[in-house]
């Protein structure tokens, strides 16, 4: 279906049979056939059956590279094109691939560059077609269109003969103005016949993502171009991500729902790339610079851009995506340039449930654009990364024991089969009950519940369980409060998924009555306890009720939004969500984050982290979710006030970025700051290595992440010293903490409850001892000697103030040279000669003590 091509290798060898193939160097190309995978590197193209089984090898000649890759399986024909002899295709036998039906030269239909492609096979049962997208290699400097689509016949008897693109008296392509452009993807539809293909384009002034469509049901290749129709895609709201990565057409029944993987090319980004889908159904319009051949002026701008459905999942760096449809569901497959493949699924309004990775490579190898799924079955998904292939399956339905497990998995493709008692696919649990998901199982709990009053003064309270299935398995309800049946026995049979349980209205307290509800399918059984209210008497003294609404849904009751009252529910129906029922009653302004203080942490955590943002009374605790969480995290708040909070970061078990968001006391989450994880801090160094005894030196650590330190501690003293860090230096520092004594000090750098040695130590010294100064007139300066006894304190200049004194006036000595035994500095005499001086002080950086010296003689 495409033609990436990819890097070079040669294969020496691999493992037989395995659901991992390994190369000696990188793989080119591969692509997925009816029964067979091929594989195609420098010197060999190999079939393999989906097993990855290798049944034959093909060598390539040292001076090819092939780059079209494509089966033809209603031909029963592999055909491939290289760049030998100025360009070549080759038909091979689709089951034997030792086997060549036919081999042209001198034709090139592929790259000549090593440049991305695309190629598959389109048009209709009595005209196929080999649909070749690629930058046009053979331009010259002074050209202003370029060929970039062409329609190849593929059998002989076509007009023209076979790899022909002669249509009706012209050659069948489509021209761009645009030079700079990059294939992606295609496909062709099959009901109705139509062709897409989707491509980068560059100018000097933007970057654009198109989609190309073409009539393929046209019997004339030239019919097939002069259909040409185009349109911009767009992603996303948040920020431009102008470059299309991978991208996959979504199995649906009505329309074309497709997914396109969007970059921003800005790697540093934790939401660099975005998955978004669109309804590419009804490409209408041109874009400028693309037309069938000989068309003047060639393509103008009409039609609107193509805006997404959905963006349904952000991540640092996407590589790969492709789908399968389950009913309703939608399960997306990701690759990651990092080496993970994950999955996520998609209910019918494209709601994204929690991704799981069902596979990382070792070494961090990037997944590349196009991946396969089994055309037999779906279970399994073919990945290449760099020089491997894999057979990754994409169900783990065995790893859940429990009916319990295998729902809370909320995978369309697993259910829990009843007669061999555990979670499998449906096609594994044939002739018997199937229990799987409903559509709605991601809004949902497995548990609902309603309570109604009828006339007998009796409640009925109304389970439901959030599943369905095929068949009529064994269905119970067991309704306990502590060891005693609440159920009075007057309720109908339970039929899954629905039971009620019914008993006199007195039981009912309006401090609420604790039941146990245990529900059996079979020989599973789930427990989950209920909190039981009387409706009527739900009462709150809120000015908003927003309280009393909240405790009235959460207790299966009716919230009447017009009287602003809590009442029993009229019979069985879908429980409310709290944040669907009661959201008219929150009046609050919403809180908003302005910042966090640190935003970049070790993966141990970090205590007291500062919050700044807007209405933040109503906040409740702080959520923390990294990309692939399931589960998120929650930090209860501290401190609050209107515009600022604390919280505490807790550990992480990876490196990356996580999502941060202020919780209200309806669950909602607001906000979406970035907190990234990292590796704990390094120290490689420590200037200066030498303290004076009185303290107050700044001591600089040198490392990498050092500004995740909280403070140093000084060994073996165990002083705790607090540091500050220098954003544009990287290091982090500390004033030297007083000692009047010698001895060898080391340091720990202090990250939440962690710590890491220092690799240098320092050491202790006594104060400097200035003697005296003399001064000598230069002109209109007054250059200052000072006088000191020889120390290994390094002075700096930045370290040392000196001010001389006339009677009451001040003035600045500018620091010229620091030696062992002397620091020398210049009064400058701007407005005239500057008289002898009375007295020096010489302050120390950050020593609130002066030392002055008169004269010619030390002062007191």
């Amino acid at each position: 279906m495409r033609g990436y091509l990819l890097g070079t290798l040669v294969l020496l060898k691999f493992c037989i049979c395995s659901d991992v193939v390994n190369f000696d160097s990188d793989i080119k190309d591969f692509v997925v056939g009816n029964s067979k995978l091929y594989v195609i590197t420098d010197h060999r193209l190999h079939q393999m059956r989906h097993d990855l089984y290798e049944e034959k090898r093909k060598d390539i000649t040292e001076h090819n590279r092939v780059n079209i890759l494509v089966p033809f399986d209603l031909n029963s024909t592999l055909i491939t094109c290289g760049t030998l002899n100025n360009g070549y295709c080759e038909v091979l036998d689709i089951n034997d691939i030792t086997n060549s039906i036919y081999y042209e030269s001198y034709i090139l239909i592929g790259p000549r560059q090593d440049e991305k492609s695309v190629a598959f096979i389109t048009g209709t049962s009595s005209n196929r077609y080999l649909l070749v997208g690629k930058k046009d290699d053979d331009a010259k400097p002074q050209d202003t269109s370029y060929s970039v689509v062409s329609l190849w016949n593929t059998l002989q008897s076509q007009a023209g003969g076979i790899f022909s693109r002669i249509a009706e008296g012209s050659d069948a392509m489509i021209q761009s103005t645009v030079r700079d452009v990059e294939f992606v993807d295609g496909f062709q539809r099959v009901s109705p016949s139509e062709s897409y293909l989707f491509l980068n384009t560059k100018t000097d002034s933007e970057r654009k993502v198109l989609v190309l469509w073409m009539d393929s049901s046209k019997e004339k290749k030239r019919e097939i171009i002069r259909s040409l129709q185009a349109a911009t895609i767009r992603c996303c709201s948040d920020k431009a991500r102008p470059v299309l990565v991978s991208c996959t057409v979504i199995p649906s029944v009505n329309g074309v729902i497709w997914a396109g993987v969007f970059s921003a090319q800005n790697q540093q980004d934790p939401e660099n790339s975005a998955l978004a889908l669109y309804d590419i159904s009804n490409v209408k319009g041109r874009v400028k610079g693309f037309c069938a051949i000989g068309e003047k002026p060639c393509g103008s701008e009409s039609g609107t851009e193509l805006q997404p459905l959905s963006v349904v999942f952000k991540y640092s760096s996407m590589s790969a995506v492709a789908a399968v449809r389950s009913g309703s569901w939608i399960v997306l497959f990701i690759g990651t340039s990092d080496g993970q493949l994950i999955k996520l699924v998609l209910d019918e309004k494209f709601t994204p449930g929690c991704p799981t990775v069902l596979f990382k490579s070792d070494d961090e190898r990037a997944v590349f654009p196009r991946m396969h799924l089994d055309p037999v079955n779906f279970k399994y998904i073919y990945t290449a990364l760099k020089k491997q292939v894999r057979r990754v399956s994409v169900v783990s339905c065995a790893e859940y024991i429990t009916l319990k497990d295998c729902r809370a998995a909320l995978d369309p493709l697993c259910g829990w089969c009843v007669n061999i008692q555990r979670c499998s696919t449906q096609d594994e649990c044939s002739d018997t009950s199937w229990v799987s998901i409903p559509k709605n199982s991601l809004q949902t709990r497995l548990f609902s519940f309603q309570i109604a009053e009828n006339s007998s003064r009796k409640v009925t309270l109304h389970l439901s369980l959030s599943l369905k299935s095929t068949g009529n398995p064994a269905f119970s309800c067991i309704f306990t409060k502590g060891s005693v049946n609440l159920c009075d026995g007057s309720d109908p049979p339970a039929v899954l998924p629905n039971c009620s349980c019914s008993f006199p209205d007195q039981i009912l307290y309006t401090g609420g009555l604790k039941v146990s509800a245990t529900v059996t399918i079979e020989d599973q059984k789930i427990t989950e306890m209920l909190t039981l209210r009387n409706c009527s008497g739900i009462k709150d003294n809120s000015p908003n009720s927003y309280t009393k609404c909240v405790q009235c849904v959460s207790s299966g009751c009716h919230w009447s939004s017009s009287s602003k009252r809590c009442d029993w529910t009229h019979g069985r129906g879908p429980q409310l969500h709290i944040q669907d029922a009661c959201k008219d009653l929150l009046y609050e302004v919403k809180p908003a984050i302005l910042s966090l203080e640190p935003n970049k942490v070790s993966f141990h955590g970090r205590n007291n982290v500062l919050l700044r943002g807007r209405n933040l009374e109503s906040v409740t605790k702080i959520r923390i979710q990294g990309d692939l969480d399931c589960i998120p995290k929650e930090s209860p708040v501290f401190d609050r006030s209107s515009d600022t909070l604390r919280f505490h970061i807790p550990p992480s078990g990876t490196k990356g970025t996580v999502k941060v968001c202020v919780v209200t006391p309806d669950d909602r989450c607001h906000g979406n700051s970035i907190i990234t994880y990292s590796s704990q801090p390094s120290c490689t160094g420590i200037q200066p290595t030498v303290s004076w005894s009185s303290g107050g030196r700044k001591i600089h650590v040198q490392g990498s992440n050092l500004e995740l330190v909280e403070s140093v501690t000084v060994l073996p003293s165990n002083k705790v010293l607090k540091t500050q860090y220098n954003t544009s230096s990287g290091d982090v520092w500390f004033h030297s903490h007083p000692y009047d004594g010698r001895g060898q000090f080391s340091l720990l750098l202090n990250v939440q409850n962690s710590a890491v040695d220092c690799v240098d130590y320092f050491l202790y010294k006594p104060d400097p001892e200035f003697t005296e100064f003399t001064t000598l007139q230069l002109a209109n300066d007054l250059q200052v000697n000072i006088q000191k006894r020889a120390d290994m304190l390094n002075l700096s200049m930045s370290e040392v103030t000196v001010m001389g004194l006339q009677g009451k006036q001040q003035y600045q000595c500018v620091l010229e040279k620091i030696e062992s035994n002397a620091i020398i500095c210049k009064i400058k005499g701007e407005l005239g000669a500057v008289p002898a001086v009375d007295s020096l002080n010489v302050s120390m950086f950050l020593i609130f003590s002066c030392i002055d010296y008169g004269k010619d003689n030390l002062k007191d």
